[in-house]
């Protein structure tokens, strides 16, 4: 049986009948088609939106502070503006996730116990941030390598460096507070504040040494003598004291 291959085709035109529709009438039978976009398979995007797998403000804080009253006023503030912004203080270390250490370099004990603590937060893989007069006094020794500092001209910024801590990042505020060239006594003293004690309250009246004796290292952590504003201060014992029933005994600490 011959096929369709066996027959020589002259012209295309030879295929085409007197019965097969005109190209007119195929575009004609197509008018009433309403033309459908494909639906294309829907798969689930494996693309992960990346954000920062840590909420600052979200944690627990144990504070820990050594040395003077000025140094445990500023713990308090510091401890004060945490909690504020949202943090959890506590008073249990091994719960916390993040240490804040505020340090004193008066006396070697100190120093010491302030490095020991350091290590033991780092075995537990506890958060950092340090603070007081040793890191502002010596704030390249190497095992403050990698930790967030906070000055003790920065406590108000204290919440910024934690939060960036527990991100994972390290900040460090070493800054002297100035007005027109003029050192400023530090942060300023209407801060949020948590007494260890409700009923004392301390109020800096002042930061810095005028000496400069050779046993000391806090003149190189604290600087010149610097005074707070007479106003500022008034001010701060009118807010310790209002609206408490309790007795309350103030205490100065420069």
């Amino acid at each position: 049986m011959p096929s369709d291959c066996d027959f020589l085709i002259e012209d295309i035109e030879d295929m085409v009948s007197t019965h097969d529709p005109t190209p007119h009438d195929r575009q004609f039978s197509r008018k009433h088609i309403v033309p459908r976009a494909r639906r294309r398979k829907e798969h689930p995007s494996r693309e992960e939106l990346q954000t920062d797998s840590v909420i600052p403000g979200t944690q627990k804080v144990w504070v820990k502070t050594w040395g003077c009253s000025h140094n445990s006023s500023d713990g308090e503030y510091m401890a004060g503006q945490l909690a504020a912004s949202g943090y959890r203080m506590i008073d249990s270390p091994s719960d916390a996730d993040v240490w804040l250490l505020n340090s004193c370099t008066v006396k070697s004990p100190a120093e010491d116990h302030f490095r020991n603590s350091i290590r033991k937060a780092q075995d537990q893989g506890k958060t950092v941030v340090v603070a007081g007069c040793v890191p502002q006094a010596q704030p390249r020794m190497d095992y403050l390598k990698g930790l967030s500092i906070i000055g003790v001209q920065q406590i108000d910024r204290v919440v910024e460096v934690v939060d960036e801590a527990v991100k994972g990042h390290t900040v460090r505020l070493l800054a002297q507070k100035k007005d027109n060239g003029k050192r400023l006594g530090g942060a300023r003293l209407d801060l949020p504040k948590i007494r260890k004690n409700p009923l004392i309250e301390i109020i800096s009246i002042n930061t810095g040494c005028l000496n400069a004796c050779t046993y000391c290292k806090t003149k190189h952590a604290r600087g010149d003598l610097a005074s707070y504003a007479v106003e500022e201060l008034v001010e701060r014992a009118r807010q310790s004291f209002q609206g408490e029933s309790h007795t309350r005994v103030p205490v100065l600490a420069g």
